[in-house]
């Protein structure tokens, strides 16, 4: 299976108090064989597919579920595992909010690329959660 997303260095204070301040910059854990565009929406966790969800009555968001900060993120690291990634990206703030109340945004580029286990031992030795 294609990866789009391959890890790029690891989490340190320095790029995530960059990207913490900036207000351009997003984080969300992301499945590495599923490539964003700037059309991507957010349907659910628990859909397979953007029909899926409509089939539902769940109406699908425009740009992708996200956080702004790196440590608002950690806190859904249990929601997911170690065949995904921290993604950081550009995006734009679509001004609508998630089912969680977190941030959509419009995907535009990656930034930065994390392995979830380097994630998880960021936080845990800096004690973030």
């Amino acid at each position: 299976m294609e990866k789009f997303y391959k890890v790029v260095g690891k989490p340190n204070k320095e790029e995530i108090e960059k990207f913490d301040s900036d207000n351009g910059v997003f984080y969300r854990f992301q499945n590495p064989s599923r490539e964003l565009t700037p059309e991507s929406k957010s349907w659910g966790m628990i859909y397979e597919s953007e029909e899926e969800a409509e089939e539902d009555g769940y109406e699908a968001l425009p740009g992708k579920s996200c956080c702004s900060t790196f440590e608002e993120v950690l806190s859904y690291t249990s929601s997911f595992d170690e065949d995904y990634v921290l993604l950081v990206f550009d995006g734009v703030d679509t001004g609508v909010d998630g089912d969680d109340g977190e941030y959509v945004a419009e995907y535009v580029r990656p930034v930065a690329v994390w392995d979830f286990e380097d994630v998880r031992e960021y936080a845990n030795k800096n004690n973030l959660w």
